[in-house]
């Protein structure tokens, strides 16, 4: 067990990667998870080795885990959440309103009635109080419902951010951070080693050149993306951008437009239809399976609704944390830059930061 007042971290998953997001908090003996998402590699899921904290001598028991928050919908932050809960039937587990509609489209066939039952659904600034702790909830924008989990245990302010965006994306405002002053960040920070990354939509550009290259050549646009409200997410850039051009949604994007609307986000424009029959015509085909069809051209639509790296600069330069534990952060692949946020911050005499850029599995005392 933690000593009493000892902050300790552990990354089940996503640590200097992306996918399985999942990470373990422990607040002077309390135990917490921080998302609960599966990774895919080579086209197999995978969740994070959840024994490994049984190896750790905070735990001896899943059932000692009390409490999951759930930070959004995304499936490399919830993706494994049924995977553990068949490991502990009784964990209360933390998210809003628009994350669990979100998440049951997603999961409803894997989540059984007992697990749905230890869901409560939370609303933006409300506060939570535990045993010696309060936990509240902030809006972290992103994608609707994204929040950001504050805990405040033994005088000291702890930030989980999630996935967060300090710009507006399609489907939701900015963030909005508490109005206190935050003692440790647990800071998702995609782009938080990628020096030379300075544009949020240069994946999406690059996807939109493709698109019309291809309605040029009078083809099928078949936009492939990794999980269904990222088309949706697609279908509402593409309405801004292509507002003329018949776009085609598959059945489980369609599920996911539904939820959305009738959460009163209007997402459907004139041009948007089901997908009932393959389309002669150029136009544009979403969906988060494979082609069926010979007749089209295949985008792979992989795109960020992250900061890039000077926005997580400017993020984690607002805050001022004492301490920054950086996840979600792979390292650049691209240019292959060693220069990370921590080299750009430690210059700057204001900054009272120590980063900590922890590997998975690895046990850290705060």
């Amino acid at each position: 067990m933690a000593k009493s007042g000892k902050i300790i971290f552990m990354a089940m998953g996503g640590a200097q990667e992306v996918g399985a997001s999942c990470y373990y908090l422990n607040l002077g003996g309390e135990n917490f998870l921080l998302d609960c998402g599966y990774g895919r590699e080579e086209g197999v899921n995978f969740a994070p080795k959840f024994n490994e904290l049984l190896y750790a001598p905070y735990i001896q028991d899943f059932h000692q885990i009390s409490h999951v928050f759930i930070s959004h919908a995304h499936m490399d932050h919830i993706g494994a959440l049924p995977n553990f809960l068949q490991l502990n039937e009784r964990a209360r587990v933390y998210m809003t309103d628009f994350t669990w509609q979100i998440m049951n489209l997603q999961l409803g066939d894997r989540l059984s009635r007992i697990a749905q039952d230890n869901i409560s659904r939370v609303s933006f600034l409300q506060k939570i109080p535990l045993k010696n702790i309060s936990v509240s909830f902030y809006q972290a924008g992103h994608i609707p419902g994204a929040m950001m989990i504050l805990f405040n245990f033994g005088g000291k302010n702890i930030l989980y951010t999630g996935d967060y965006s300090t710009f507006a994306t399609p489907l939701v405002n900015a963030a909005i951070l508490p109005n206190v002053k935050i003692d440790v960040l647990i800071l998702c920070g995609l782009h938080a080693r990628h020096y030379f990354y300075r544009s949020n939509d240069a994946a999406f550009q690059k996807i939109l050149w493709q698109i019309r290259y291809s309605l040029s050549r009078n083809q099928i646009a078949y936009c492939q993306v990794n999980q269904i409200s990222k088309g949706v997410e697609l279908l509402t850039l593409l309405n801004k951008f292509l507002p003329d051009v018949e776009i085609f949604l598959s059945d489980k994007v369609m599920d996911m437009v539904y939820c959305f609307e009738n959460l009163n986000i209007k997402i459907m424009q004139e041009c948007n239809h089901p997908l009932k029959n393959f389309p002669f015509e150029p136009s544009v085909i979403i969906s988060a399976e494979p082609a069926r069809f010979w007749n089209c051209e295949i985008i792979n639509c992989d795109f960020s609704l992250h900061d890039d790296f000077s926005a997580v600069v400017n993020f984690v330069r607002k805050i001022n944390p004492e301490v920054c534990v950086v996840v979600h952060s792979p390292p650049d692949k691209i240019f292959h830059s060693d220069i990370t946020i921590e080299q750009i911050l430690i210059k700057e005499p204001d900054s009272r930061t120590n980063f900590i850029f922890p590997k998975l599995y690895q046990p850290l005392e705060i």
